[in-house]
């Protein structure tokens, strides 16, 4: 993990991260677990532990996550199956999101920034 995420998550505390795979990009997220967490506890306020709907939540949001606890240089060993689902090859990007950062494959990153600006007609983002 570069240093200056690192750094992000030292400052958070976050002695854990959660990895998954994005819903809507071809990217893997790193959180810090009690922020993830939290995220989750937030999406199930209110629902029944036994109602359908907060089991199928839970089921997206924390049946398939990988949590991992970096080493004193921040590295960890991602999954094997994480990294073939987001199609990480050898040169990585990682692009921070405020609440989170995504690691790409370098390819898929230019791609996806590609996209961006063509959209961005105005130049107001």
């Amino acid at each position: 993990m570069p240093a200056p995420f690192r750094a992000i998550l030292s400052r958070l505390g976050a002695e854990d991260i959660i990895l998954r795979k994005s819903r809507h990009l071809p990217c893997i997220e790193v959180w810090a677990r009690p922020d993830y967490m939290a995220e989750v506890e937030a999406r199930v306020a209110g629902l029944s532990k036994l109602s359908a709907e907060y089991q199928s939540i839970m089921r997206k949001l924390v049946g398939r996550i990988h949590t991992l606890h970096p080493d004193t240089e921040g590295r960890v060993v991602m999954p094997r199956e994480l990294a073939e689902q987001a199609g990480l090859e050898s040169e990585l990007q990682f692009a921070g999101r405020g609440a989170y950062f995504e690691i790409w494959a370098a390819g898929a990153y230019a791609a996806e920034e590609a996209r961006l600006d063509a959209l961005d007609e105005g130049g107001d983002v």
